[in-house]
């Protein structure tokens, strides 16, 4: 049945449905698919289609003995916290028997979902010469996602670790950010991957509440936490790569708010009060051909971050929607679709360029929130 452009953008605006593309490099077909194997040290899950984790350039994955000795001392307080996950992944505990990990890792859909995870065990402390001395039993996954913009899942243990580690939920990070990420490379014991640093998604050609970089992995780091190296704090969930970049799902892009503060939950690290500021919804359109103009600016005066839906009727591919934002980080958009973004740092400055074929019709920001 075909829907004319008016009720194909009244669809959108009445259902949110957006289409489920996995991440891809740019003019590349190939979509990624999970990958279930055995290898030397137990089951692996991982993505393929030229996109199973990456090690760029020389090996730098270092073994963590038991006590963390051969590594940086102010790494040895978390070295606890990370555990394997019986079917092949990396998993992360940040309190109370929360605990984080990719979405592919458990099959999930592009859609956001629960799930149940009867039989999936973390086993924590693993390392090489150090058994696990502790098994806990996966009891419910309580949201993940794999899509093209996020591959995450958050899942709660019947017992955890004492060790946590704790996160960053305040704002994106900046571009340049050093990083560290600790896993379970096909399944073996705890390796570090050393230090790298925070890239724009452009660079690999990921999705946009993704970052790029490139720390060392293997299948079997799939979600692993990247931590910022300077605070130690989770900022993402490590989930495949393409040489020559590996990339992440941003922290405050996945609904992790929803399960903090709670009885029995873990409580937001320096949690004050967040304060809210609600603008009116903004419509631009329609526009001219060979077009290039700001629609929007919000400076830093006006808080910390801003948070919107944006609904695009425009030319795939042809015609964009760019939204600049924080340390020069830049996300563009086209197309018939609907996104949220969370928090993206301020500044930010929304602009629209088009060629000299096509018009483009709308870009609509609804639930714009400014948070001090």
């Amino acid at each position: 049945m075909y829907l004319g452009r008016s009720s194909l953008l009244t669809t959108l605006l009445v259902s949110l449905v957006v289409p489920t593309l996995l991440p891809a490099c740019a003019g590349e077909s190939e979509r990624l698919r999970v990958t279930k194997s055995r290898g030397a040290n137990g089951s692996l899950t991982y993505l393929t289609s030229d996109s199973a984790e990456k090690i760029i350039g020389k090996n730098d994955l270092i073994p963590v003995l038991r006590d963390g000795a051969n590594i940086p001392e102010k790494y040895a307080l978390l070295i606890n916290a990370f555990g394997k996950i019986s079917m092949g992944c990396t998993a992360t505990h940040i309190g109370n028997g929360l605990v984080l990990t990719a979405g592919h890792c458990f099959e999930a859909t592009a859609r956001r979902s629960a799930k149940s995870c009867d039989g999936v065990s973390v086993s924590w402390g693993y390392r090489k010469d150090k058994s696990p001395f502790l098994i806990s039993q996966c009891v419910a996954v309580l949201a993940a996602e794999f899509n093209d913009n996020r591959d995450y899942a958050i899942f709660k243990v019947d017992k955890a670790p004492s060790e946590k580690v704790e996160f960053d939920f305040q704002t994106r990070p900046k571009v340049g950010t050093p990083l560290t990420i600790f896993g379970h490379p096909r399944a073996r014991p705890l390796e570090w991957s050393q230090t790298c640093v925070l890239e724009t998604s452009a660079r690999g050609g990921w999705g946009t509440d993704q970052f790029s970089h490139q720390c060392d992995t293997e299948p079997g780091n799939s979600g692993s936490t990247v931590l910022d190296d300077t605070s130690l704090k989770v900022i993402g969930i490590h989930d495949g790569g393409r040489t020559p970049w590996n990339y992440a799902t941003y922290l405050i892009d996945i609904p992790l708010d929803e399960f903090l503060d709670g009885d029995g939950k873990p409580t937001r690290p320096d949690n004050p009060p967040v304060q809210t500021i609600s603008l009116p919804d903004m419509s631009f359109g329609p526009f001219l051909n060979d077009q290039s103009i700001i629609l929007k600016s919000f400076g830093s005066e006006l808080g910390q971050s801003i948070s919107f839906d944006m609904l695009l009727d425009t030319e795939e591919k042809r015609d964009f929607v760019v939204i600049r934002y924080g340390d020069d980080q830049v996300i563009e958009e086209s197309g018939l679709q609907k996104r949220s973004f969370q928090k993206l740092a301020l500044p930010v400055e929304i602009s629209f360029r088009s060629n000299r074929y096509i018009r483009s019709t709308t870009a609509f920001f609804s639930k714009v929130t400014i948070n001090k």
